[in-house]
């Protein structure tokens, strides 16, 4: 199913902590914070896996609805309602990874995380302005 793989392919249980490793890369960590981060990346790997398998299953029910010669498309739409139901525990989840990481991290590491994340929400926040400004998306 073309759309089910579009943004969530093959790699996608592994893509997550492939950056993970990318970002961690340049804080030098100590052989402690190296373990736990370790610890860390496993758990979010095997959620991500978990989250692989989940998806993979559900556009698999959907698919075979939707083939019926008759699909049930209430039974999709409940489907999907159950499954983006877990997305605020996923994103919990995921936010408390990060904090238990930083939480290891010394002054300086934390302050390369903080000039990270700075820079990625002024590099959002400008992209994000001109579609938001008035009079494109908003009342003229």
């Amino acid at each position: 199913m073309l759309w089910a793989d579009a943004c969530h392919g093959e790699g996608f249980a592994e893509h997550v902590p492939e950056r993970m490793d990318a970002e961690v890369a340049g804080l030098e960590l100590k052989a402690a914070q190296q373990g736990r981060y370790q610890e860390i990346r496993a758990q979010v790997e095997g959620q991500q896996v978990d989250m692989a398998h989940s998806r993979k299953a559900l556009f698999q029910e959907v698919k075979t609805e939707i083939e019926k010669d008759s699909p049930d498309l209430a039974m999709v739409a409940d489907l999907l309602k159950i499954h983006s139901r877990q997305f605020p525990e996923r994103t919990t989840f995921f936010l408390d990874r990060f904090m238990d990481f930083y939480g290891v991290l010394d002054a300086q590491q934390q302050g390369k995380i903080v000039a990270r994340l700075k820079a990625k929400r002024k590099k959002s926040e400008a992209f994000r302005e001109p579609v938001c400004d008035e009079g494109v998306l908003g009342s003229p």
